[in-house]
């Protein structure tokens, strides 16, 4: 596959990115347990000040970028790590960088065409629409209004992490106008459910109010977002989740649930998914239903029948049955418990519901059905039956099966007695990464070095092989983690525009970082400086092909090409703990980007990675 220059670049500087903090070469400590205690205080002091300081020349760096979202992405990630230690400073840059998205104002260009009771809007429009459906213009405007009102939200919800209350404030300041009505197509509020969303967020730091504006809001309508309010809610004060969680139940039996469009029966099938034990949440859980973890709610046994009633009197429907059937295999356990004298009456009205379906999603019921209580030599049998979709996951989950529950030296003898070469390399290499994770997470260092010759991807055995270094390091074996490393080293190539390659090479030179210092270092220059040579390549390029990531000169930070966000907290940690050890030199690395712009993301990274705070708990499953 020829990858296109955009692919190209943002694949480039990606790597290394990271890999200018992940690779700082370690000089291990020879101080005692007494010494180290004694001068931790003062060490952290230093390196707090210093990244305050890196971060006061990142965000003056940031008003001479040229793009305003570029502008607003550095200022608001400097604004957020800035909170806990300046929070007056902190809300004025969340105020500059929303300045800074210049978003303009929201304009009707193309009104509603108006209702007309002659026969003119019989006649074909001139403009190349389809009669009484939307023009060329309208959708334009829709699609810009829609953008835009994503910026806005994104950024928003990255506000009300800190302080819901300011997004909420923010929100108002720039309430757009009403979205261009297009003929055909019925707008959603989009403006009302996003206040109420923050509305929601910003009340649930208090359980009095939370529980005053959710009964507020369900004696207007139900709303699917007050779940994510009760799961807030719950999290700090069970007794008041169980109050809302009663009320939500009572606003239940006042729904149709039968109706196709209604969401009631998700609604009532969270309420009882949040209310189990671990073991049936383990069992059946409909992940695509839950708003996100929820601390167990406090359901009592007459409020749970409600709710398993609600869902098998609206799947039991004759007329109707909408989502409930679509839900109802998720909800068996209960129905055995509470209902059980429905249980038949519900089978066979799955299976007639069924029997309207497409072909597709019949095989994909009997197939999930299929899946729940399967061990993993069943699902094997069951792959001819899967289709090419279908079949990855299989085996991911076979192999997560077999080796959870200890039978992962007899799963494999299954799969290498299977005659199907292709089905029995996939299905290997998935058992082997599946046990590469569980060791790993475990510490098993022998199981480790037994699978290591089993892989057979060359970029997951070098991966495997610099973690298990890592854990001979920890055991003080450093020849053997060296030895080991050096035969990693030998397996990954330098192919920055390769996924799995690039992760293969980062992996590695991690993993000297923490076992041989120098030779992580003396890897990681000659990356950074090739980057520099092939970026400047691809941006002349760019310039004749457009590929858009770049606009007035400037590379366009945090596209989905290059996900900052989201891929640095899984380096955080150890760039946290290198950047610990030599803070400058870690700053000589970012400061060797030659683009400005991808200097600031660098220098960013290293403040997010010292200063960022611990994401708040999530619940637990008591």
């Amino acid at each position: 596959m020829i990858l296109t220059s955009k692919t190209r670049l943002f694949s480039f500087i990606w790597c290394a990115l990271l890999a200018a903090f992940v690779l700082l070469p370690l000089t291990p400590a020879q101080t005692s347990e007494s010494e180290k205690a004694e001068q931790a205080a003062a060490k952290q002091q230093a390196l707090e000040k210093s990244t305050l300081k890196l971060l006061d020349e990142v965000i003056a760096g940031a008003y001479g970028l040229k793009l305003g979202e570029n502008r607003s992405y550095i200022l608001i990630s400097a604004a957020d790590l800035l909170w806990p230690h300046d929070e007056k400073r902190a809300r004025a840059l969340y105020w500059e960088a929303l300045g800074a998205l210049n978003l303009p104002p929201y304009q009707e260009a193309n009104p509603a065409t108006p209702k007309t009771t002659d026969d003119s809007t019989k006649a074909a429009p001139s403009n190349g629409s389809t009669p009484n459906g939307p023009t060329k213009e309208q959708l334009a405007d829709s699609k810009i209004y829609f953008a835009r009102a994503d910026t806005r939200m994104v950024f928003l919800r990255k506000v009300a992490r800190r302080d819901p209350e300011l997004a909420l404030e923010m929100m108002r300041s720039t309430r757009p106008n009403p979205l261009p009505a297009v003929p055909g197509n019925a707008a959603n509020d989009l403006e009302t459910a996003f206040e109420q969303e923050l509305t929601f967020a910003a009340a649930a730091n208090d359980p009095k109010r939370a529980l005053q504006v959710a009964r507020d809001d369900l004696a207007k309508h139900l709303n699917f977002q007050v779940l994510n309010l009760l799961r807030d809610l719950n999290r700090k004060d069970q007794d008041a989740g169980t109050k809302l969680a009663g009320d939500i139940i009572a606003k239940l039996k006042t729904e149709n649930l039968s109706d196709p469009t209604s969401f009631a029966p998700n609604m009532a099938f969270t309420l009882l998914q949040s209310s189990r034990t671990s073991g049936a949440v383990l069992v059946a859980t409909s992940e695509s239903e839950s708003p996100g973890p929820i601390t167990r709610l406090k359901l009592d046994d007459h409020q749970r029948q409600d709710l398993v009633f609600l869902i098998t009197d609206a799947a039991l429907n004759p007329t109707g049955g909408g989502n409930a059937l679509q839900i109802i295999q998720w909800v068996m356990p209960e129905i055995e418990q509470y209902a059980p004298e429905r249980m038949a009456k519900v089978k066979t009205r799955v299976a007639e519901y069924n029997r309207t379906l497409s072909p597709t999603m019949r095989e994909w019921n009997d197939f999930s059905t299929q899946l729940q209580n399967a061990t993993p030599e069943e699902m094997i049998g069951i792959f001819e039956k899967a289709t090419n979709s279908q079949r990855n996951g299989l085996l991911y989950m076979a192999a997560a099966k077999a080796v959870e529950s200890g039978a992962a030296d007899r799963y494999r003898e299954l799969l290498n007695s299977l005659d199907d070469e292709t089905r029995r390399k996939e299905a290997l290499d998935a058992l082997n990464q599946e046990q590469w994770y569980n060791d790993i997470a475990h510490g098993n260092l022998d199981d480790l070095e037994k699978l290591l010759p089993m892989i057979r991807v060359k970029e997951q055995r070098a991966m495997a092989m610099a973690e298990t270094a890592a854990l001979l390091e920890k055991k003080d074996q450093h020849e053997a983690a060296v030895k080991l490393l050096d035969e990693a080293r030998d397996l990954v190539k330098v192919n920055l525009t390769d996924y799995a390659q690039s992760n293969a090479l980062l992996a590695v030179m991690f993993g000297y970082a923490l076992v041989e210092p120098p030779k992580a270092f003396a890897m990681i220059e000659p990356v950074i400086d090739r980057t520099n040579d092939e970026v400047a390549k691809l941006l002349l390029l760019d310039k004749i092909a457009k590929s858009g990531a770049t606009r007035n000169g400037e590379i366009i930070l945090n596209q989905p090409q290059l996900p900052l966000d989201l891929q640095m907290t899984q380096f955080s940690p150890g760039i946290a703990a290198l950047a610990k050890v030599d803070f400058d030199r870690t700053k000589a690395l970012a400061d060797r980007f030659q683009r400005s712009e991808l200097k600031l993301v660098a220098r960013m990274l290293l403040a997010r990675a010292l200063l960022k705070d611990p994401a708040p708990a999530k619940a637990d499953s008591r």
